[in-house]
């Protein structure tokens, strides 16, 4: 089919086909299936891109333009907007009390040993009956509970004192305080108290101990050092004994900083161990008094481990004990003759490769026992002057009562009545199962 006045003017400069170029301003068919084959080709369309001419950039750009409309359109209407969220339900106040406070947990920060915290704990009743608060306890002995309101009506405030005594303690704390209320939500809640103690006193050794030898009869003394930790000239003075036993003599090194507690034992000394405490005054008004403890421990001449021997039910055959006897005086120490005022224990002395020391052998025979309240006795005879015997009680475990001693209860059950006097064993089923093979 041809198409006719389809004709329109280019001034392309491309080649034909054949070879040849057309002239200038030759009109050209619109439907050239040549040309349109070369274009497809390629060859036209490399040409087309190096045109000098601007007329196809301007009809892209007009064709663009007037597309805009047409796709815009084609997106239809926006969609409506989304619907708002239904309103909140209505909170509506809890039933019964309820207990709030501002805050279970209140932290001190620093204080010096020795200080007293107080603190009161803020208590609301956010409910709607009235709030009854029936108990505070504290977790410790350090911690003291004051006053505290009892009862607490609806919407109101009352409060719960706490007081706390960092006296003995050092580093970081916490106590903890449970309160007990006919609360609904909590009717048991934790409060707790923490922070840091220092101590505004180094005193090293924390405690003077002296340690005597069983034959000294002279004064003996020990030094104890006390660091000022304030940071401010502190004075301390007068040191006093409480036992008459030590004496003390306070000496400053450095100004208000540091100090020298001189502890002396005086004799006579008595056995074992003895203690006591120096107190000393201080400008400090927090801290007043610094108290150090002191011990004077006479070790005895002759030490025996273990210091008793405890026997029980002994089995079917021989069965031996070791006690270690060991001498700390100056003369070395010798041990004889070792008896048993109970004629069925076997002892026997052995040195050991420690001088004045010595191991003590108590053999008892099966079945050994001793009558009820009874005890025995060893005795090794020494070369000390002061301990010339050496004595080590035997005692015993006290045995259970057999079932039979033991008195029944004034009206027992009748289960219990057939089973103590069965002698422990189950009575008999009223109805026992049938033997294997019976119907």
């Amino acid at each position: 089919m041809a198409v006719s006045g389809a004709k329109t003017s280019f001034n392309a400069g491309w080649d034909t086909p054949g070879g040849t170029k057309p002239a200038k301003n030759r009109d050209v068919p619109l439907l050239d299936f040549s040309r349109l084959r070369g274009f497809l080709d390629g060859r036209y369309l490399r040409q087309l891109m190096n045109m000098k001419s601007m007329r196809l950039y301007a009809t892209l750009i007009l064709s663009a333009i007037i597309a805009a409309p047409v796709c815009l359109a084609a997106q239809g209407n926006p969609p409506p907007p989304l619907a708002p969220p239904p309103p909140a339900a209505l909170t509506l106040p809890a039933s019964g009390p309820i207990i709030e406070f501002d805050n279970t947990t209140y932290d001190f920060g620093r204080a010096a040993m020795g200080e007293k915290i107080q603190h009161t704990f803020a208590v609301t009743n956010t409910g709607n009956q009235t709030l009854q608060i029936t108990n505070v306890h504290p977790g410790c002995h350090c911690t003291t509970v004051g006053d505290w309101t009892h009862l607490v009506e609806p919407g109101k405030t009352g409060g719960i004192t706490l007081q706390f005594d960092t006296s003995g303690l050092n580093g970081t704390v916490q106590r903890t305080i449970d309160v007990f209320s006919n609360a609904k939500n909590q009717p048991r809640e934790t409060l707790y108290l923490k922070g840091t103690v220092w101590k505004p006193f180094d005193v090293f050794p924390t405690v003077a101990v002296l340690s005597i030898p069983p034959d000294f009869t002279n004064e003996m003394t020990t030094t104890v050092r006390i660091v000022n930790q304030t940071g401010n000239p502190v004075t301390i003075s007068n040191p006093v004994s409480a036992n008459r036993l030590f004496s003390a003599v306070l000496k400053e090194i450095r100004p208000g900083t540091e100090y020298q507690l001189a502890v002396t034992a005086l004799p006579p000394f008595p056995a074992g161990n003895s203690p006591g405490t120096i107190t000393l005054n201080t400008s400090l008004p927090a801290n007043p008094t610094i108290n150090v403890p002191v011990s004077a421990s006479v070790i005895p001449p002759i030490q025996v481990y273990p210091s008793q021997i405890i026997v029980s039910s002994l089995p079917d055959h021989w069965t031996t004990n070791r006690v270690t006897i060991h001498g700390n005086t100056t003369n070395l120490l010798a041990l004889s003759n070792p008896k048993a005022d109970d004629s069925r224990i076997h002892v026997e002395i052995q040195p050991t490769s420690s001088k004045g020391m010595f191991t003590l052998l108590v053999s008892f025979p099966p079945g050994f026992h001793l009558a009820a309240g009874k005890k025995a006795e060893i005795t090794v005879e020494s070369n000390h002057p002061r301990l010339p015997l050496v004595k080590i009680p035997v005692t015993e475990y006290p045995h259970p009562k057999p079932m039979s001693a033991l008195r029944g209860h004034p009206n027992p059950t009748p289960a219990a009545a057939a089973l103590f006097n069965t002698g422990g064993a189950s009575p008999a089923h009223p109805n026992p199962p049938p033997a294997p093979g019976q119907p």
